[in-house]
């Protein structure tokens, strides 16, 4: 098993529908995103990361040109709680700019707890249960649409499960947002989100690699305020199409509390449109983890 310096921040933050983990920050993708062991349940991490992502040149729904840039940065904190409980939290800061105009500010703060089983040696079952908050921004003063916002404006639950073994790993993972984003050009209602992830990963003397696939399905099409009539709501269609993306990131151990790691990502199938700005041309991110 991947020891607990070796442990992957993966950046999944800005990936999209057009390239990378169509993830972004959405929040299901903190299911299983940290290798778990039994040397990581009894350790504590604190993450600094930084992410750079791009959505491309496609035209929305509506014909108007995404290509957005969007880096961002994330705070996170990974705690044992003791019997093999732990707490997960991270708040990330973007900058989004476009043809627009452009948005900065703190984004939605993801809590998760996880409780870890042993199955055999070397063979795990962790559940994990938590939500994200709506505490980031969704509107702006120079009335920007939500793809534009650090925040997507609404609660959410998140639950999955993830087993591992001696050196692979498989999970699941489901997310409801409740109600509607604020943003009153947009006012986006995102579908739930249903997520499959499963890879496999080594560890070296001071090395460590992981690669995986994540695929992403939304059970609703999402819904948005009609631009012929201001008053209505309507269905964005093929919103809820399937999202395949690999990922592959890097490790090195620079000593027993401090490890950096890289991560990118490539999409296989990918949405058409970017209501909810979680859309990515591609997207590359670094961090640095601290063990104690």
């Amino acid at each position: 098993m991947i020891k607990s310096t070796t442990l992957i921040f993966v950046l999944i933050i800005a990936m999209n529908h057009n390239s990378f983990s169509q993830c972004s920050d959405a929040g299901v993708c903190t299911i299983g995103k940290h290798q778990v062991n039994e040397s990581v349940i009894k350790s504590n991490h604190i993450y600094i990361g930084f992410v750079y992502g791009a959505s491309g040149i496609e035209p929305d729904i509506n014909g108007n040109a995404n290509d957005l840039i969007i880096p961002s940065f994330r705070l996170e904190a990974d705690l044992d709680l003791k019997n093999n409980f732990r707490v997960n939290a991270s708040l990330p800061y973007s900058f989004v700019s476009g043809p627009l105009g452009e948005k900065y500010g703190q984004g939605d703060l993801q809590v998760v707890f996880s409780k870890m089983f042993r199955i055999k040696k070397k063979h795990l079952l962790t559940f994990f249960a938590g939500g994200k908050f709506a505490t980031g921004s969704v509107n702006s003063d120079d009335s920007l649409p939500q793809r534009y916002m650090p925040g997507l404006g609404t609660n959410d639950i998140i639950a999955g499960a993830v087993y591992s073994g001696v050196n692979y790993f498989f999970g699941v993972g489901y997310q409801k947002p409740f109600g509607r984003s604020a943003n009153y050009i947009t006012r986006l209602k995102r579908g739930d989100d249903v997520f499959f992830r499963a890879g496999f990963f080594e560890e070296f003397k001071k090395v460590s690699i992981k690669a995986e696939i994540l695929t992403i399905l939304r059970l609703k099409e999402s819904n948005v305020l009609s631009t012929i009539n201001p008053e209505t709501f309507v269905d964005v269609s093929n919103s809820n199409e399937a999202q395949v993306n690999l990922l592959a990131t890097a490790g090195y151990k620079f000593s027993d509390e401090l490890t950096g790691t890289i991560q990118a990502a490539l999409p296989f199938l990918k949405r058409d449109y970017n209501f909810d700005g979680l859309k990515r041309k591609f997207t590359i991110g670094v961090a640095l983890s601290y063990n104690f």
